[in-house]
């Protein structure tokens, strides 16, 4: 098996040579395997700033680990009643039947939408017939933001107690033990608002039982039975899943171990960048809103700091007290949704939620607020923001427009701007979706692009994204983040001068070419409906995770959660000013992640981000170091009137979104004749004749087809007949021995491929936000050039980075003296990979013993 590695162990330890390299490259044979292949390219709910990246808010995932421990009589009351076996199905309404949701072409599943009452629960039915995963998930309108002010990580301690124990099937390992048996696992996260819940199995039709327990409550064994179509397995998940949302024990024999695992988690991410800057984040906005909270939880946290006892006991300072209470204020069913995925008949499915989920508890009426009238011409925009936590602004003035300079664990240099912006839930931004528009035009990488001008021209950044860094139910947080070089650390100020230019330029479009910014918005919806119309069916235990939590935004019409994120509005040019006004100096947080802050002396490059009259300070709960400084005035008012560089441009229209989505399979002449060195068909690939005697019957899936080989080539080609999407598949394979032959050929064949990637951008970033995708990868074997996507254009992407791939190896040979830009690419290139080499020394255990285990198994990895 071939596997390609970003992280090399051997670090550059020969000076650079064009000249080696270019030789390194020649040296690749002419062997070649080209595989065309119409085949889907699975993708599950698509972030709606794809193919932006998203700052990763860091949901708390469960981890539960050590040996089960034995349930001996539990003492503890229950929460609720005991649900007996013989208890009465509740009764349901139907919200939307199979007719009323918009599918997708290549989903064939079936849909229904119910209410359960008394209860108020939502559900959401998933047949699907050809599955061979069931699963089923939960997620709840609560997170960290409803920690109590003296119990922080109470949400991530509920999550894990919920898992160790119910009044109906009290053992501890009872769920899991199910599960595994049944081929399946679970697991959960709890974010800021949320807490999902899900579980998958495998539909077998026998019968799991308890037979490998000698469990003292036989009766549950009769759980575990078919109900009509019903797989066993996912009867029985359902019914003990269903029973951490109806009596759960929070058995108080659990409570230290759980407190523990809480620390252990927490005492693991002290050394990641990702937990200590956002951490840091948090400490930075209003401590009077819920954001500010510490949402993972440590054992002092959550115990009070209370340890030991008189009694020289360990306690938990009441933690198991407001477990409960939580769980009876947060875990009803009007604040809970349920999404269902199995192989069964939609009234089959039903009739087992109505069984298993009966009896969670109704909560109480949702208050609704009125909506305020848009009929005034002096109509508020974004009328939910700031409004829901006790009207408490996350990040007021006094929390803006300031400088953050943080020393980070792994070596790193790195820009990240964030803006205060409304919710992208609020009722003005939700169906014209302003900020899709933006991130798209912030982010762009075509020549004359901010990108193209810092990454191409002058070699000061590496990356750059855009995106919606938090979001939540009355603010969210956009972002622009920025990798930069060397040279770029030094010339930072330089960086966000740029920055804030860009940004005025969009403004000015905004104002004076409403008609080019409605064809962007148009382009994009395009787009988004199009991968919409084509998405093929995603693992159903992730589908069942996403649809859970997008039923609670498209509550009041469910028929809409499988379409409602990727189908927009029309463009509203007074939303999109609004939302970018925010895009101000005055309204934004800045933080650098600079490795050397402490040992440099940055005054000779840098004025207007100079910290060093900034105190260092250290975050209270990941131990980040950092220091601060407001922005000057002074600085403001450079950023906000700077003459625009003249070399920045908005990007052309884009050409690589498809129009003709018409299906290979489907033309009469879709028979493709082998030709072999002039041979037909009547030869297979070794030249062999076959026998007209062989069984004609057709397999179940038809192999690729020869279909030419001249001197050192092969090609072959496989149609797609089942998946029925309008995408093909290319991969091209260089085979050459020189690639891997020592450490040295493989670091520079490396960095052929970073370079080669590095100038691709401007060429094929239009074709990726169209999707089509390319990657080029140097393996033990050779090269790999991979392209997919829509039929229609990918063969213009294909020539495109091959094409470029040749020119780019003559420019090699006539050196950085006649390219200086390509020099430039080297050095980047060159900085990336040695910093990728350091860090991977502060890679996690289980990665590191993934790396060393390869070592072990391959002959030549380096």
């Amino acid at each position: 098996m071939t596997m390609t590695n970003n992280v090399s162990s051997h670090p550059l330890s020969h000076p650079f040579s064009f000249s080696y390299l270019t030789n390194t490259i020649m040296m690749i044979s002419s062997h070649m395997i080209l595989l065309s292949t119409i085949v889907p390219v699975a993708s599950a709910f698509a972030s709606p700033l794809s193919p932006h990246n998203k700052f990763i808010t860091g949901p708390f995932g469960i981890h539960r680990g050590g040996a089960a421990s034995s349930s001996s009589s539990l003492h503890s009351s229950t929460l609720t009643a005991s649900s007996s076996s013989s208890s009465t199905a509740s009764k349901s309404e139907l919200q939307a039947d199979d007719r009323a949701f918009t599918k997708s072409l290549p989903d064939k599943r079936s849909y229904r939408s119910i209410l359960l009452h008394p209860s108020s629960l939502q559900v959401l039915l998933i047949s699907d017939p050809n599955t061979d995963i069931e699963s089923a998930a939960v997620h709840v309108k609560s997170g960290h933001f409803d920690d109590p002010a003296s119990r922080a990580g109470l949400a991530h301690f509920h999550e894990h107690m919920l898992f160790l124990g119910t009044d109906k099937y009290p053992k501890e390992e009872e769920y899991e033990g199910f599960l595994s048996r049944n081929g399946g696992s679970s697991n959960a996260y709890t974010d800021m608002e949320d807490t999902n819940y899900y579980f998958s199995v495998a539909p077998l039709d026998h019968s799991s039982g308890d037979d490998n327990d000698d469990n003292d409550e036989s009766e549950n064994d009769d759980d575990t039975e078919e109900e009509d179509g019903v797989s066993t397995a996912l009867t029985g998940a359902l019914d003990r899943f269903a029973q951490f949302f109806i009596s759960p024990l929070f058995n108080p024999d659990m409570v230290q171990r759980e407190l523990k695992a809480i620390d252990s988690e927490y005492k693991n991410a002290l050394s990641s960048d990702m937990w200590r800057t956002y951490m840091l984040l948090k400490s930075s906005s209003n401590p009077k809103h819920p954001f500010s909270k510490f949402g993972c939880g440590n054992y002092d946290t959550l115990t009070n700091f209370v340890s030991v006892g008189n009694s020289g006991k360990e306690e938990d300072g009441g933690a198991r007290n407001d477990l409960i209470q939580f769980w009876q204020e947060k875990y009803t069913g009007s604040n809970m949704k349920l999404c269902v995925y199995g192989k069964a008949s939609l009234d089959e499915l039903q009739k087992v939620v109505e069984q298993t989920f009966g009896d969670v508890r109704p909560g109480l009426p949702k208050s609704t607020s009125p909506t305020p009238s848009s009929s005034s011409s002096n109509k508020q925009l974004f009328t939910t923001e700031s409004t829901k936590y006790n009207n408490a602004v996350a990040f007021p003035p006094s929390s803006l427009s300031k400088i953050q300079e943080v020393i980070p664990v792994a070596e790193q240099r790195t820009i990240k701007i964030l803006f205060a912006t409304p919710p992208l839930d609020d009722e003005d931004i939700v169906d014209s979706r302003p900020y899709r528009v933006l991130s798209h035009l912030l982010g762009h990488e075509s020549v004359g692009s901010l990108h193209y001008l810092l990454c191409e021209e002058e070699g000061l950044i590496n990356d750059l994204t855009t995106g919606v860094g938090v979001d939540t139910s009355d603010f969210s947080l956009s972002s622009i983040d920025l990798s930069l070089t060397p040279k770029g650390l030094q010339k930072r100020d330089y960086i966000l001068s740029l920055v804030f230019q860009w940004i005025r330029l969009i403004k000015t479009s905004l104002s004076s070419s409403s008609d080019l910014m409605a064809q962007y918005h148009d382009e994009l919806c395009r787009i988004s409906e199009m991968n919409f119309m084509y998405r093929e069916n995603s693992d159903p235990t992730e589908y069942a995770s996403s649809v859970a939590e997008l039923m609670h935004q498209f509550e009041k019409d469910p028929s809409r959660v499988l379409c409602g994120n990727a189908l927009t509005g029309d463009y509203n040019g007074e939303v999109a000013k609004a939302f970018l006004d925010r895009f101000v100096p005055q309204n934004c947080l800045i933080t650098i992640h600079n490795s050397d802050a402490e040992k440099e002396s940055q005054e000779k490059y840098c004025v207007d981000t100079n910290l060093k009259d900034a105190a260092w300070q250290t975050e209270k709960y990941y131990g980040a170091k950092y220091r601060e400084m407001g922005i000057s005035q002074e600085v403001i008012k450079k950023w906000q009137n700077e003459p625009i560089d003249p070399r920045l441009k908005l990007p052309e229209l884009n050409q690589f979104i498809p129009t003709d989505f018409s299906l290979r399979c489907d033309d009469d002449d879709n028979n493709d004749e082998v030709v072999v060195n002039g041979k037909n068909d009547k030869e297979d690939a070794n030249g062999s004749s076959k026998n007209e005697d062989e069984d004609e019957s057709v397999p179940p899936f038809t192999p690729p087809k020869l279909i030419q080989r001249p001197s050192g080539l092969r090609l072959w080609h496989k149609l797609d007949t089942t998946f029925r999407v309008p995408k093909t598949h290319i991969r091209v394979h260089i085979a050459s021995p020189s690639v891997y032959r020592s450490p040295r050929s493989m670091t520079l064949n490396r960095l052929y491929q970073k370079v080669l990637n590095d100038d691709l951008n401007s060429f094929v970033y239009d074709a990726g936000v169209a999707g089509c995708n390319y990657r080029v990868t140097c393996t033990p074997t050779g090269f790999r050039i991979s392209v997919s996507g829509y039929s229609e254009k990918l063969t213009d992407l294909l020539d495109v980075v091959t094409s470029r791939m040749q020119s780019l190896l003559q420019e090699m040979k006539e050196g950085p003296g006649v390219h200086p830009a390509l020099g430039q690419k080297f050095n980047k290139a060159i900085d990336n990979l040695l910093r990728e080499t350091k860090n991977f020394r502060m890679d996690s255990p289980y990665e590191t013993a993934a790396y060393n285990g390869r070592m072990l198994m391959e002959e030549n990895a380096w």
